[in-house]
């Protein structure tokens, strides 16, 4: 028998159905407080007397029909209606489905059918009277929480999160009620493994768990979420019933970490560069001028000639270096300004895509300024292509992009982005991304790390997953302004000089820099290409000893004369012996005054200021 508490109003036009209606609830203990015959009626003694639950006949006399009632008492009232009826056209079913009723009852009325349907309408009520309940108690304590708060049922399915996690999950609650945590929840290695399903654990064990460290949350819209927290039990009255999982974004924390760790090493190898190149730089200019001299002094065929042209070649070489340390700790000074980072790559793509073929370029819809300089940014980007080149695995991909940073919050920053497939490097040594190298190299990625952070920007290194590397440049953002009067820039002669030897480069590179130069580098004829279309600025010499076996060789003269046909080209063999009838013969060991005087005879008169002092 049904408790006596539990009362039901009947909504039925039809007297003798009513009163039939009435007799079988109380004969089934329930309580019948009224009866009402019309739309209108039922409504204003539902609003007096409060039921448990209304019977409602569909069709009923009046300007109102039961379908019309019951969704007013939804709207108003938190009491569940169970429709008669004995019409079952499609129209009204479909109308009556979206009133959210909780059951129908056919006439004619059979006892049993009746009351299975109160049952289960009262169960239900109950039953989501509950989860409501619940969930309002649920946000009253998590909703002002700073942390997102997700809590499952005892299948690991959500139930209830807080507005901090739907903004770093990308879900609404709407979306996100009934779902697996798991669907919702993208953890993930720092190496790019995702973290496995913690919540299951929890729900079958009872046990809380701490999240791994270093895991990120890949959340709505592409953004990367740094996390930490950990999944807890939840227990009603000693009885499991699920999880309630904590995340906390700690995105700006641990990367303003990462950043002062990466500062702290690059200052204190700035210092260490300046101190070797301030202690050994007056004693090698010495070694270097001494050699000079005694070798003015030594005929052709002394047995000692050898000997003081090989300290010579040594000391200038080892001056070279210490330029490179020069350069390192104390990186160009710079003027900032606005700058579209999309226009930078989208210059730099159609070169760089002759280097590297498999080269995929995607800009940023809706971009955003930067504060930044255009010629040093695009030097930053170029030295990270260049590594990227030469890092990347047999027929891989490279890909640029341009976004706002999606880590956590902090979408301040404009990101240039360059990533590739790479299968020789690891997370160790990508972390050394920026340190010089074994061979002694301070430029290229360590002083480009230097220069970003004198435009008050971030570059940073990572491996994700197993064979993807990825370099980000972050800048700070500006307001859309005018870019104003472009800084003035001191004007040296740019030489782009071809040598796939190392050594010999940063020997040359050394003596040209010294002596009022500027120098553009290429290992290979393509690279050369590359930069002299690249470069903005002009290029009155090209001079190099590239290898014999260089594809490239063959056709340089027509490809830099199509570019830049102002540009004097001038290609030495073997040891840097010119190939042609130059008025001056270059050859090993290379003379730093012999050389610099045949530079500066081709440039003609504008360069007689400049001196031969290597």
């Amino acid at each position: 028998m049904a408790s006596a508490e539990q009362r039901i109003m009947v909504v039925e036009d039809e007297g003798l159905i009513a009163a039939d209606l009435q007799n079988r609830l109380e004969h089934a203990g329930y309580t019948v407080p009224a009866i009402a015959d019309t739309g209108a009626g039922a409504l204003e003694m539902i609003r007096e007397i409060m039921p448990d639950l209304v019977l409602m006949d569909i069709r009923l006399r009046g300007d109102l029909d039961g379908i019309e009632v019951a969704e007013q008492i939804r709207r108003e009232m938190d009491i569940p209606v169970v429709y008669l009826t004995a019409y079952e056209d499609p129209d009204t079913l479909e109308r009556a489905g979206t009133s959210q009723a909780f059951g129908y009852v056919r006439k004619p009325i059979a006892s049993a059918g009746l009351q299975g349907a109160i049952t289960t309408a009262l169960s239900r009520h109950r039953f989501e009277r509950h989860l409501r309940e619940q969930r309002d108690w649920l946000s009253a304590s998590f909703a002002a929480l700073p942390d997102a708060v997700l809590v499952t049922d005892g299948s690991g399915r959500i139930c209830y999160l807080n507005r901090v996690a739907e903004e770093m999950t990308g879900r609404t609650s709407a979306q996100a009620l009934g779902r697996p945590a798991a669907d919702l929840l993208w953890l993930v290695h720092p190496d790019g493994e995702p973290v496995e399903d913690l919540v299951r654990g929890v729900v079958l064990e009872g046990q809380p768990v701490t999240l791994p460290v270093n895991i990120c949350l890949q959340g709505g819209q592409g953004r990367r979420y740094a996390v930490e927290g950990g999944v807890e039990p939840r227990r009603n009255e000693g009885r499991l019933e699920g999880a309630v999982i904590v995340l906390r974004d700690v995105s700006e924390r641990r990367f303003s970490l990462e950043v002062a760790g990466q500062d702290n090493k690059h200052e204190a190898l700035t210092r260490f560069a300046e101190g070797i190149a301030g202690h050994l730089d007056e004693e090698l200019n010495i070694v270097a001028r001494q050699a000079a001299k005694l070798l003015g002094t030594l005929e052709p065929g002394v047995a000692h000639k050898s000997v003081a042209e090989t300290i010579e070649t040594c000391a200038t070489r080892a001056l070279a270096v210490t330029s490179d340390l020069r350069e390192f700790s104390r990186p160009p000074r710079m003027e900032l300004q606005t700058v579209w980072v999309n226009q930078i790559l989208s210059a730099l793509e159609p070169a760089w895509k002759n280097v590297i073929p498999a080269l995929t370029l995607q800009l940023d819809s809706d971009p955003r300024p930067a504060h930044a300089n255009p010629r040093e940014l695009t030097r930053v980007l170029e030295t990270i292509l260049l590594h990227a080149r030469k890092s990347m695995q047999p027929g891989g991909s490279v890909w640029m992009d341009t976004s706002r940073f999606l880590m956590g919050g902090m979408s301040e920053w404009v990101r240039a982005r360059v990533s590739y497939t790479s299968s020789r490097e690891t997370a160790d040594s990508v972390e050394r991304a920026f340190d010089p190298s074994w061979e002694g190299k301070w430029e290229g990625l360590p002083l480009a790390y230097g220069i970003t952070r004198q435009m008050g920007g971030v570059l940073t290194a990572r491996q994700e997953g197993k064979r993807m590397v990825a370099f980000e440049v972050l800048l700070p953002s500006v307001e859309a302004v005018a870019t104003g009067v472009a800084p003035e820039w001191e004007e040296r002669p740019v030489i782009l000089l071809i040598e796939p030897n190392s050594a010999i480069s940063r020997q040359l590179h050394y003596w040209f820099d010294r002596s009022g130069y500027n120098i553009l580098e290429a290992s290979t004829c393509q690279e050369a290409v590359a930069a002299a279309e690249l470069y903005e600025g002009h290029i009155p010499l090209v001079i190099g000893n590239p290898s014999a076996e260089d594809p490239g060789r063959a056709g340089l003269d027509e490809a830099l004369r199509r570019i830049r046909p102002a540009t004097y080209l001038r290609l030495f063999d073997g040891q840097w012996q010119e190939t042609g009838n130059g008025a001056v013969e270059i050859c090993n060991p290379l003379s730093g005054a012999r050389l610099l005087e045949w530079v500066n005879s081709v440039l003609g008169p504008s360069r007689a200021h400049v001196s031969s002092r290597a």
